[in-house]
């Protein structure tokens, strides 16, 4: 969960009037565990699913609203258009194609909100914004920007990075800042141009990298451009709203950007408002408790909500700073914080069976300990696998029916593996170096196709490296194997091209053939790099 520090002075200004302790009380009530109170600061620690409480700002809205405190209605004002918009080029969609913007005007921001905005930006960017593959946003001081606007991918230009004294290129910046380095790889280093905000002077932030120093904000900036981009639309247009909210919150006047698509424009904040219908009854079952519609109203309301009781509904109208609401669940989260977990009492939730540990776990646990026993390890490997060290690496010519990966992400992981020994040759191959003798076994699932559909089974597997390894070393393994499980293997001669000719033998039960044995052929050894002799076998032990 997201850890947060403010300034612990700035915090309870935006509050009002409210002691240490009543404001700890309050935030731990909301869920917000207070992790150290300190003379200047306070560190929080909040929900992942709530960005709207990563700054001080939020923090502040929220718990005004658990104590009642909150102006309401305050996000539903009308906002004036500001008569500025952004033109959005082509060959911005290739990159990161999505922005919104807004305005904010008020007095001089101040340096504990400025620190706080920064802050606040930097870590939802970070979060929610899939530090800035999804999200990324700008703040510019409006005085110093020229009319018009635009966005789009661009060649190769200079500007002046923020807090840097030359002009620099875009691509030196990726080269040679630390956080040019850092997303350099999400425009992919420019390779279908550098997405960039621009204005009549020339650029005015390398997105979702850097700002330029002529835009730059300080304590005495009054009038705010923002600019929210990404490659979520979704995101971009929800933080639209959500930076309105907070802007709001500090008693800023918010106006609406147009963005230019062509002959299509969208204006930003869109501040529109949710609307859900939860039956009081499913309210009341869900926390265990008889509230009554003017409880139901007074919880909803500490969490931010203008609520209504509608013929047996509670009318739940979502904040428009609340990125996180999606259904009726999320509510009720909300509702149960609000009237308190410690005041709804657990039920006991009677037992319909009783548990125990599973047959087939009890034998190959069983198992384990007998492979243990003997000297082996027990290695793990991945399912996933290759048809290279499948199969040609194992000398299999025939190749059987196999899982395939559909558009595999990578070259080495392309199909569900149909054996182990492949996997623990892997191992011993990639250990070469360490001490002989070495005695590998695993015991997991692997794949198979029968009748064109996928089929799961347990196999067991050991390999054993060493100069003195033979036939009837893992022959005596098998054995051991059968005498303790009370099994009664038969054992016939077999030819398998991953075994030295003459040196391989099957298991049988029941006239089933079940696995096999024997002496691994060198080239199979060479194939993963082993250099000593090594014996090995293979069982199926079923679904």
């Amino acid at each position: 969960m997201p850890k947060i520090t403010l300034d612990k002075k700035y915090l309870m200004g935006l509050v009002g009037k409210v002691s240490e302790k009543k404001l700890t009380e309050q935030l731990n009530k909301l869920g917000m565990e207070v992790e150290e109170l300190g003379t200047e600061s306070i560190m929080l620690e909040v929900s992942a699913n709530r960005p709207d409480l990563l700054g001080a700002v939020g923090v502040a809205r929220a718990v005004k609203n658990y104590m009642h405190r909150s102006e309401r209605f305050r996000y539903d004002k009308e906002m004036e258009e500001s008569g500025t918009s952004v033109s959005v080029g082509r060959k911005v969609g290739k990159v990161y194609p999505f922005i919104s913007a807004i305005i904010a005007r008020g007095d001089s921001i101040g340096n504990d909100a400025l620190k706080d905005i920064i802050d606040f930006t930097e870590k939802l960017t970070a979060t929610y914004g899939r530090e800035r593959r999804r999200l990324a946003i700008g703040l510019h001081d409006l005085k110093a920007v020229k009319l018009p606007l635009y966005y789009d991918a661009y060649k190769d230009s200079e500007f002046v990075p923020l807090n840097e004294k030359k002009d620099m290129k875009y691509s030196e910046i990726l080269e040679k800042l630390d956080i040019g380095i850092a997303y350099s790889s999400i425009i992919e280093n420019g390779r279908n141009g550098y997405p960039a905000l621009r204005d009549s002077e020339g650029t005015m932030a390398l997105i979702p990298v850097i700002n330029s120093e002529r835009t730059k904000v300080s304590p005495e900036t009054s009038e705010i451009f923002v600019d929210m981009t990404g490659t979520s639309k979704y995101l971009v247009e929800k933080a639209a709203d959500l930076i309105a909210a907070m802007f709001m919150d500090l008693e800023w006047k918010v106006e609406k950007v147009g963005i230019v698509y062509g002959e299509r424009i969208e204006t930003f904040p869109k501040m529109e408002k949710k609307e859900l219908y939860i039956p009081l009854l499913d309210i009341e079952e869900e926390l265990g408790v008889k509230l009554g519609f003017n409880n139901a109203l007074s919880l909803a309301n500490k969490m931010g909500y203008d609520a209504a009781y509608i013929e047996g509904k509670v009318r739940f109208i979502v904040p428009q700073y609340r990125l996180d609401i999606i259904d009726w669940q999320d509510v009720m989260e909300d509702m149960a914080i609000a009237y308190g977990y410690d005041y709804i009492a657990p039920l006991v939730v009677p037992a319909v069976g009783m548990g125990k540990i599973e047959e087939r776990s009890v034998r190959f646990e069983k198992l384990s300990g007998i492979m243990v026993g003997m000297g082996f390890s027990e290695s793990m490997n991945s399912y996933l696998t290759n048809e290279s060290y499948n199969f040609d690496n194992m000398l299999v010519k025939k190749r059987t029916d196999y899982v395939k990966l559909k558009d595999p992400k990578a070259s080495s992981l392309t199909m569900m593996r149909t054996w182990l020994l492949p996997s623990l040759l892997r191992c011993i191959g990639l250990s070469v170096h360490e001490k002989m003798p070495q005695r590998l076994f695993e015991l997991d699932m692997a794949f198979r196709v029968e009748s064109e559909k996928p089929v799961e089974e347990y196999h067991i597997a050991a390999v054993e490296t060493d100069s003195k390894a033979n036939f009837n070393k893992i022959k005596a393994v098998v054995e051991s194997i059968a005498y303790m499980l009370g099994l009664k293997f038969e054992i016939k001669k077999l030819e398998h091209e991953s075994f030295i000719p003459g040196r391989c033998a099957g298991i049988y039960m029941n006239g089933a053939n079940i696995g096999f044995f024997g002496e691994l052929h060198p080239q199979v050894m060479s194939n993963f790099g082993v250099e000593e002799p090594s014996v090995a076998a293979e069982i199926v032990l079923g679904s």
